[in-house]
């Protein structure tokens, strides 16, 4: 689909582009065959695909965040197969406010430090009451590529 086409498009077209039992299995699966018919077909550089697709994407999560936030849904609703349901707000509690809290919170940071200090020297190292601060092991997260434009 060409950059024009694309943009040209309307909201009713938009609204009837996939049937009504198009599920997000099959949204998946679309993407899965575009990709590997990038690999396979070899007709376009993968890497160029790669970058319209996230700028296509930003444009995608552009107009979603813009209507989620402008459409109110008051109950549970059903378009096309997706369903929308909306959650009322969470409670979340300001612990920062309890000083015990607050202060448990700062040593376990200044023990975070001692602890990366021990691990990055190589050599134990010791807290505020003369422990022996260890050094610990470590894990990694998993490879992956930073995308922005």
């Amino acid at each position: 689909m060409s950059k024009e086409l694309f943009f040209n498009m309307r909201a009713e077209d938009l609204a009837l582009m996939y049937s009504h039992d198009f599920s997000k299995r099959d949204a998946e699966l679309t993407g899965l065959n575009l990709a590997n018919s990038v690999f396979n077909d070899g007709i376009v550089e993968p890497k160029k695909v790669l970058s319209n697709l996230v700028r296509l994407k930003a444009v995608i999560d552009s107009a979603v965040d813009k209507l989620r936030n402008d459409i109110d849904f008051i109950t549970k609703d059903s378009f096309n197969g997706v369903e929308f349901n909306p959650v009322n707000p969470r409670e979340s509690l300001n612990y920062d406010e309890d000083l015990v809290w607050a202060d448990l919170k700062n040593k376990i940071k200044q023990r975070e430090l001692l602890i990366n200090q021990a691990t990055k020297s190589k050599v134990n190292t010791v807290d505020e009451n003369q422990n022996t601060v260890y050094g610990v092991s470590s894990k990694f997260t998993k490879s992956s590529i930073t995308i922005k434009f």
